[in-house]
């Protein structure tokens, strides 16, 4: 009997030792887990954390350096550095945004079916621990001294809380990923009170609907919030008058 495979395997790519520490390390500087000025083990540490030579340790570092995301410092204060994503976001992503914009539309689809329902199964197994460091990041947020870098960091941990307070590791892996590949648009939003507020407000009010274990308003607040964003980075992608302002500032 004649067996029958499916068509849409996909073909086997080689990958380096050194592609999956660059992931790996690529990963955690864009979800700001490592932040701007933190600087990194040196390559023989590095090796023995990867458990990988330094040779594939010092590959991924140079690809690393070469996407703009860490810097190699020389001197008694030197060694390799995380560069900060959001400084030059606009000159880096918005036109690699633009023209494949098709493809981050899917990115965005996919967040508002996954997020939304990590928030309804967040507020009915969220702990009170967790309640607390939800807290924590959003008094954080709101300091007058929180940089635009600090921010955004405390944005990312707070969605990824909400996901691991799910209680599922498949949609804690879910955002991690989703976030992996938004933070370089969601870097390209404006810093501003106004902005500060206005995310600061709607955190706040997701906050006290998960501490009320109210799954359903979890989940719309949660969808709104997405949608909001996901208008804002079209807008800061494609709106004409937006890009000329931010031309003019940037010659004088």
């Amino acid at each position: 009997m004649r067996t029958y495979f499916p068509q849409q395997f996909e073909k086997v790519s080689p990958k380096k030792v050194s592609d999956f520490i660059f992931d790996q390390l690529e990963e955690s500087i864009i979800l700001k887990e490592l932040l701007p000025e933190e600087q990194l083990p040196n390559e023989r540490d590095m090796a023995v954390m990867f458990n990988a030579s330094r040779l594939a340790v010092r590959e991924a570092l140079s690809r690393l350096e070469e996407e703009g995301l860490i810097e190699k410092r020389v001197g008694a204060k030197g060694g390799t550095f995380v560069l900060p994503l959001t400084l030059n976001s606009h000159h880096r992503h918005r036109e690699q945004i633009a023209s494949n914009w098709e493809s981050w539309s899917k990115v965005f689809e996919y967040r508002l079916i996954i997020e939304p329902e990590a928030a309804f199964l967040a507020a009915q197994h969220i702990q009170a621990e967790q309640l607390h460091q939800l807290q924590q990041y959003l008094e954080m947020s709101i300091e007058q001294d929180c940089s635009r870098e600090l921010f955004r960091a405390l944005d990312v941990k707070f969605h990824l809380m909400i996901a691991k307070a799910s209680d599922n590791a498949y949609f804690e892996k879910a955002v991690r990923e989703i976030r992996t590949k938004i933070n370089p648009a969601l870097d390209l939003m404006p810093y501003s009170q106004e902005v500060r507020v206005r995310n600061s407000d709607s955190h706040f009010e997701l906050l006290d609907v998960l501490r009320a274990h109210d799954g359903e308003r979890s989940r719309i607040l949660m969808r709104q919030h997405i949608e909001q964003s996901a208008s804002s980075i079209y807008h800061r992608v494609f709106d004409h008058d937006i890009r000329t302002q931010e031309k003019e500032s940037e010659s004088l």
